[in-house]
C-alpha cells in the first residue's frame, strides 16, 4: 500500500509518502458502546491557522491527555519518537517513499489508542520525530491520527463549531470514495480542464499537484519560485504558483487565489492534494456505511 505521508507547514507542497500496510485490529468496543459507558460521543477541537485540526486523545491509561493532529491526508497514521520512548514500544526498520526516493523510517505496533469513542489496537504505525511540527505549533503533539484509525467510525468535523462528533452524518455535500485498502479518499477534479486525482487532506491548507503525474499542468503555472525546507527528501524542491485557477469538483466550479504546481513529484495513487479548508469546505464527514467522505459547505 502506498499512501502520503504530511505534515503542513513543514512539508508544505507534497510531503513524504510512506509504503507499507496499514494493520489495525478491530477494536472491541464499538463508539456507540464506549459512550454509553461514560465516553462522550463528541470531543471539542483546537484549530491552528484555520486548517489544522488538534484532538486530545489518549494511548490507553498510560499517556493521558495527549495532542494528536487529525489528519485524512496521512495513513498510516503516525506516533512521535518521543512517545514511542515513553511507552517503551520496539520499532522496525522501514521505508518510505517521497518524491519516488526511498528514505529509511522505523514502525511501531501501539498497543492501544483512544480518540473520544474511537480505539484501536494493535494498531501498525509510522514513527517520525515531530519535534519540528511541535515547535511549529506551540504545542506538544503525540502523533498524526488519519483515516485507518478514524474510519472505524462514522464522524462529522466542523472547522466552525470546533467540534468532532462520532456516529451516524447525513450524507449532504460533495461525496468521495474512501479506499478501505489505502485508508485514503481521492477526489476526482478538472483543473483548467485538466483531470486530476487530488487526496483530500485535512492536513493542508492548499491545492497542490504533482508535476510527474500532471505534466500537462505545467503551462498554467504563471509564476515560478523557489521554496526551501518544504521537504525531507529534497530541501530545494522547485515549486511554481498559478492564480486563479478555476476547479470543478463534484459538478461545482471553485476559484481558488491560487494553487501549486511541483515539477519534480509524483505519486502513484494520486496526482496532488486537495486541502479540505483551502477548497472553503466549511465541514467535513464520514459514513462507514457508504465508506465515502462529503465535503461541506
Amino acid at each position: 500500500m502506498n499512501a502520503k505521508r504530511k505534515i503542513s507547514g513543514l512539508f508544505l507542497f507534497c510531503g513524504l509518502l510512506p509504503s507499507g500496510s496499514t494493520c489495525a485490529e478491530k477494536a472491541p468496543a464499538s463508539p456507540a458502546r464506549r459512550a454509553e459507558a461514560g465516553i462522550p460521543r463528541s470531543i471539542p477541537l483546537r484549530i491552528f491557522r484555520d486548517y489544522l485540526v488538534v484532538a486530545e486523545g489518549q494511548f490507553g491509561d498510560v499517556l493521558q491527555h495527549q495532542n494528536f493532529v487529525v489528519d485524512t491526508g496521512t495513513a498510516p497514521s503516525i506516533i512521535n519518537t518521543r512517545s514511542v520512548r515513553e511507552l517503551g514500544l520496539a520499532t522496525t526498520a522501514s521505508t518510505m517513499t517521497a518524491m519516488g526516493k526511498l528514505i529509511p523510517t522505523d514502525n511501531a505496533i501501539l498497543p492501544e489508542l483512544e480518540l473520544g469513542p474511537l480505539r484501536a489496537v494493535s494498531l501498525r504505525v509510522q514513527v517520525q520525530d515531530l519535534s519540528r511540527l511541535e515547535r511549529d505549533l506551540g504545542i506538544s503533539v503525540a502523533g498524526i491520527i488519519g483515516l485507518d484509525v478514524l474510519s472505524k467510525s462514522s464522524f462529522r468535523l466542523d472547522y466552525q463549531k470546533k467540534e468532532m462528533e462520532f456516529g451516524e452524518v447525513s450524507d449532504q455535500g460533495i461525496p468521495v470514495s474512501f479506499d478501505e485498502r489505502t485508508g485514503t479518499a481521492v477526489a476526482l477534479v478538472s483543473l483548467e480542464g485538466v483531470p486530476a486525482r487530488l487526496l483530500v487532506d485535512t492536513g493542508s491548507d492548499r491545492v497542490a499537484v504533482l508535476g510527474r503525474n500532471l505534466a500537462q499542468a505545467q503551462r498554467l503555472a504563471l509564476r515560478a519560485t523557489a521554496q526551501r525546507g518544504s521537504s525531507i527528501a529534497d530541501q530545494n524542491m522547485e515549486v511554481q504558483i498559478f492564480f486563479a485557477p478555476d476547479i470543478v469538483f463534484g459538478g461545482r466550479h471553485f476559484i481558488l487565489e491560487k494553487a501549486y504546481f511541483i515539477p519534480g513529484a509524483s505519486h502513484p495513487a494520486f496526482d496532488g492534494i486537495l486541502g479540505v479548508r483551502a477548497m472553503g469546505f466549511r465541514a467535513i464527514a464520514y459514513d462507514q456505511a457508504r465508506a465515502a467522505i462529503y465535503l461541506q459547505k
